[in-house]
Parts: C-alpha cells; structure tokens; sequence
C-alpha cells in the first residue's frame, strides 16, 4: 500500500485573553455573590457542584447546558432525587462522620452509603432524561445529598435558591455585561 499522506487536524492554539479574562471575570463575579449570600445567611450557598454548573456558563460550553431550564431544573430534579434514596436506604449516614472512622471497611454505614448514591444517580439519571433537564453538574449534587453531605429540605431548598440565583446572574446580568463589552466567551471546544 502506497503512503498516503493524511492530513491531521491540528488543535487551535490560539490564546484568546479576551476569552480567558471573560471567563474568569465571570467565575468570579458568580462566587462572590453566592460567597456573600453564604457569609450574611451563614447557609451553605457555595458547595461543590456549583463548580461545573459556573465553569459551563462561564465558558460558554454546552449551549443547553445555560438554559435555567436544565441548569436549575437538573439541580431540582438531582436534590429530589437525592433525598429519595437518603430517605429509602441512607439509613441517616453521612460521609462526613463515617469516613472520618478507623477501619470502617465492609462496614453497614458503607453498605447504606453506597446503596444511597447508587440509588440517586439511577434514579437522577432516568428522571433527568425523561424530562429532558439534562445538565451534568447535577449529578453532584444527587451525590452531595444522597452522601449526607447536605441533607433534609432546607438544604435542598438552599442547593436550588443558590443554583437559581447563579443562572439569574449569569443569564441576566454577567452575560449583559459580557456581550456589552465585548467579553462573551466562544464555546472552549472550538
């Protein structure tokens, strides 16, 4: 077979600042809010699954993904969810106590924990395709409630008023100012 000379696509290596200060700005601005909404309140406004919810928005990528729609639905449907399975088979376990223990391995808290986020990424995944809130992100937070980690109404009231207020921001405010100012990312993946 003769040689043939392929063509490779070669990854764009373009340094866009305007890009990569739009999308910092915008992080930033976002956890401000939400940390001085968390510092007045004393509530947990700011928890980890907020990280990829921002990080889409910020960066443009996934276009769906920015749509309250599925970012704030997707949280909704994942706290729900979440408490579902700590209510059936949590067992009032939390990560935080139970891995803080010596020799916990092949212990019940394990057992309950691992059928809690099982329980809720299943029941996560199926709701979210059904109603077609599919954001990522979410599934951290299943994770978070169904660990134990944030738990009970309140706390899922708080996970949805933060992921809300984030996508209010973002949407409303941030990507104004962005498009304003010439400052609106392109998708990271181009």
């Amino acid at each position: 077979m003769p040689d043939a000379d392929l063509e490779v696509d070669e990854p764009e290596t373009d340094f866009d600042l305007k890009d990569e200060y739009s999308a910092t700005v915008n992080v930033f601005l976002h956890f401000m809010v939400l940390g001085a909404i968390t510092l007045v309140t004393g509530r947990p406004f700011l928890f980890p699954s907020l990280g990829p919810s921002a990080y889409l928005m910020a960066t443009g990528e996934q276009p769906r993904a920015e749509g309250g729609y599925h970012v704030i639905g997707g949280h909704a449907v994942a706290v729900v969810c979440g408490l579902i399975a700590y209510a059936l088979v949590g067992n009032e376990v939390s990560a935080y106590v139970v891995f803080d223990r010596p020799n916990i391995a092949f212990s019940w808290e394990l057992v309950y924990l691992m059928a809690s986020a099982t329980l809720a990424m299943m029941l996560t995944t199926t709701t979210m395709l059904l109603t077609k809130t599919n954001h990522a992100a979410a599934c951290a937070t299943t994770l978070i409630v169904a660990l134990g980690l944030m738990g009970g109404l309140e706390d899922g009231v708080i996970i949805v008023v933060a992921v809300a207020i984030l996508w209010y921001l973002h949407d409303r405010v941030i990507s104004t100012l962005a498009e304003w100012f010439g400052f609106k990312p392109r998708d990271a993946r181009e």
